[in-house]
């Protein structure tokens, strides 16, 4: 009887060993067919990937992953991105992202030295959600600014066709470290709306950041965005001319409201 119940455990445990590594392989294989659909639009990639979690979870970790443009004026490092998933849920992926996360477009570098990140992605339902908390961004080296919350997500548009999407961003407690000498107690609230273009779209890089890029880039179809601010100390007026001109050119595209 012994003998039996440990034949059982032992096929069992080869069993189980054999399906999370059949799980390992296809979520790195998906994780390997995002990032390199990058390289086909005139970017290397370079990263390293190691898998745990063991039995019931499979945790990939992606190490120093950078995607460089091929005459390398745009640059865009992670330190570190954890995706996390359970064996028995294949829908649903939760991404940590650890900072420094930089981007370079021409001569400006975007960086977030500090603060907490995480995705949540569901396949089936075509969800993006990015959540951030305590951030603090850099611009060329030098304070920008600063967030208390972020939620980033993706919605499709009732009132219009599926195609349409939208882009969803709530931001509390923005703060502009450097470009007004004026007290953060005095905030205000804002709402930005406006039509984000292919164009666009590829010059922010979103175009490049997996499992998001191909929602928002689809043939024929647009993507609204609806920004969110409580709180903060923007004056668009003085603040406009020192942004980088990407920003600048989303500001004049867009309708404000107070």
């Amino acid at each position: 009887m012994l003998k039996f119940s440990i034949s059982i455990f032992l096929i069992l445990t080869i069993l189980v060993t054999i399906f999370w590594r059949e799980k390992v392989s296809s979520q790195e294989k998906l994780i390997a067919e995002q990032l390199s659909s990058n390289s086909k639009l005139n970017f290397e990639i370079s990263y390293a990937l190691k898998t745990s979690g063991f039995p019931n979870r499979t945790d990939t970790e992606i190490q120093e992953l950078e995607i460089t443009e091929r005459n390398h004026q745009n640059n865009f490092t992670v330190n570190r991105i954890l995706i996390m998933s359970l064996i028995y849920n294949s829908d649903k992926y939760i991404l940590s992202i650890n900072p420094p996360v930089q981007l370079r477009i021409d001569d400006n570098v975007l960086e977030v030295p500090n603060g907490t990140l995480e995705i949540s992605i569901s396949k089936k339902k075509g969800t993006f959600t990015l959540h951030g908390e305590n951030l603090i961004t850099h611009i060329n080296g030098k304070d920008l600014l600063t967030i208390k919350d972020l939620i980033f997500a993706t919605r499709s548009l009732r009132k219009k066709s599926p195609k349409h999407r939208e882009l969803f961003i709530k931001i509390q407690e923005l703060y502009f470290t450097r470009f007004n000498d004026e007290s953060t107690k005095k905030h205000k609230n804002i709402t930005f709306t406006f039509v984000l273009s292919k164009n666009l779209i590829e010059l922010l890089g979103l175009n490049r950041i997996p499992f998001l890029g191909e929602k928002i880039t689809r043939a024929g179809s647009a993507t609204q965005v609806t920004v969110e601010v409580l709180k903060t100390n923007l004056d668009i007026e003085k603040d406009l001319p020192a942004l980088p001109s990407v920003l600048r050119e989303l500001l004049h595209s867009s309708q404000v409201y107070p």
